[in-house]
């Protein structure tokens, strides 16, 4: 995912967090295929690539997992996303790592 399509979808017109957000980028990819169990395509695929923006964006802007009001829950276009590249025999199944999760 690159940065500048990020801070376009996220509306940030600032480089001072891009360390930050590249980190978070990293990250949601990595959970949207662990949370799906599937890779993306070997060509782009704009379903995983939204539900990576989407995943980041929701953490850029809920940065505490609790607040004084409301714990922020993943949203539901989020997850009907998640469903859908789980369930779709599109997606290749996730590559198996070197090393099991811990």
């Amino acid at each position: 995912m690159e940065l500048e399509r990020f801070k376009t979808y996220a509306r940030i017109d600032h480089a001072d967090e891009d360390a930050l957000i590249e980190a978070m980028l990293t990250a949601a990819d990595n959970a949207v295929r662990d949370m799906t169990g599937k890779d993306p395509p070997q060509t782009g695929d704009e379903l995983f690539d939204m539900a990576v923006l989407q995943l980041a964006a929701h953490w850029y802007e809920n940065r505490t997992p609790v607040t004084d009001t409301a714990v922020n829950e993943v949203p539901f276009t989020l997850q009907v996303l998640l469903n859908h590249i789980a369930l779709s025999s599109r997606y290749p199944e996730k590559e198996a790592a070197d090393e099991p999760d811990q």
